[in-house]
């Protein structure tokens, strides 16, 4: 059902691709600004702009999307960039610590995003669309892709298996993974793509909903302005990867708590014990299954698992191993009602080093430490299949997209 269209993609030239690409998560501002000083290359300079002359008329955002538009053209003239002579569709690959990731990349209708063709199953911020609906707005630069998946059928993964046995277009290593690109741009293979998504019951926004709600509001906007508006326009897509649930790699996402609201040690365990099964564990605890959980407190780690009582007539959403600890724990018990604005509550991706959540209690940063079981894709499924949405912070996805590897540029 998804409808997709090829694009001329804008990606780096042969030799620049490892230079020009960036990894957002987590990027810092002072980062930003380290890596466009050592590497003239980055696409950082088209998201943090060197201002050469400050003292220019207009505001410092108006300067900051002039410079961006400037070094983007720069890059396309000295080939740091090259875009597409025809619309292709790609297929991108990366592979790290032995696990190979390969998916479809290709520019999916803000319709299915807007009609829930593509499903969702997270809420966006306002403040986050709106950013970057003006970063759209003043560059047409959409570099981002949204991660999107769907139970695997042969129609496409055939095509998926049969581009990888070529030589891919770009090819570059950063941070111990491969990353390879192949440019589709056959018609009869991409009109066979389009059949084969056209096909597809269902598909899910795995991660990259603002990015998705953002660029189809932008679209809606664009649509109004366009008195000759035909539907075929790229403001009418987003670009989006397209990779198969079995492609996908999902974390769990920690907690950590800053305080006990009050209660002693003593209290917060008692009032636990209403609610879960307590262990003491001599080891650093990662669940192995839903409904476990492990916790650290006052240097000590305990297992504990929610009691059978209170595990009957869930819904997809309070099933969750993030809605239990939400309602049993931070609710009950710790007063933390919205978890996405109570400055007591903090999140870690499962990816990141325990060791790191462990020093941020024991150094008295935070009093109390969960680790969580990974929600399945299974769940996912389910939550966005009854139209509900998940608590904030419920899932880590990899891959995470290096920023411009590939752009759709909306003109």
């Amino acid at each position: 059902m998804p409808k997709i269209k090829p694009f001329r993609g804008i990606h780096p030239g042969r030799n620049f691709a490892g230079k020009v690409v960036l990894n957002l998560e987590n990027l810092s501002l002072t980062e930003a600004k380290l890596i466009r000083q050592e590497n003239p290359y980055s696409y950082v300079n088209m998201l943090v702009p060197k201002l050469d002359n400050p003292f220019l008329l207009g505001s410092k955002n108006e300067l900051a999307f002039k410079k961006i538009n400037e070094n983007f053209e720069e890059f396309l003239d000295d080939g740091i960039l090259v875009k597409d002579p025809e619309p292709s569709i790609y297929i991108y690959q990366i592979n790290s610590n032995g696990f190979s990731q390969t998916g479809i990349w290709t520019a999916t209708s803000i319709d299915d995003y807007l009609n829930n063709v593509v499903r969702k199953h997270e809420l966006t911020r306002a403040d986050r669309e709106q950013s970057l609906i003006v970063y759209l707005q003043h560059t047409g630069i959409d570099a981002n892709p949204v991660l999107i998946t769907y139970k695997s059928v042969p129609e496409i993964e055939v095509i998926i298996a049969e581009t990888i046995l070529n030589i891919s277009d770009i090819i570059y290593s950063k941070d111990n993974s491969e990353h390879k690109l192949w440019i589709i741009n056959q018609k009869g293979i991409i009109e066979s793509i389009i059949k084969a998504f056209s096909d597809l019951p269902l598909s899910y926004i795995a991660d990259g909903h603002h990015r998705a709600a953002a660029a189809s509001l932008y679209g809606i906007q664009r649509r109004k302005l366009n008195l000759k508006h035909r539907g075929d326009e790229d403001y009418n897509f987003f670009t989006s990867v397209y990779m198969s649930t079995d492609q996908l790699k999902i974390y769990g996402f920690n907690r950590l708590i800053k305080d006990l609201k009050g209660l002693s040690i003593t209290e917060f365990l008692k009032k636990l014990e209403k609610y879960f099964n307590l262990n003491v564990s001599d080891k650093v605890v990662i669940p192995e299954k839903m409904n476990e959980f492990g916790m650290y407190l006052a240097k000590k780690w305990f297992m504990i698992q929610l009691k059978p009582q209170f595990l009957n007539n869930k819904s997809a959403v309070e099933e969750l191993d993030v809605s239990i600890l939400q309602e049993y724990i931070f609710s009950r018990i710790l007063n933390i009602s919205d978890p996405r604005t109570d400055p007591s509550i903090d999140f870690m991706a499962g990816p990141l080093p325990i060791g790191d959540m462990i020093s941020k209690v024991d150094q008295n940063e935070f009093e109390l430490a969960f680790t969580l079981f990974p929600t399945s894709i299974d769940q996912l499924i389910r939550v966005a299949d009854e139209g509900e949405v998940m608590p904030p912070k419920s899932t880590w996805f990899e891959p995470k997209f290096d920023a411009g590897l590939l752009i759709h540029q909306i003109n």
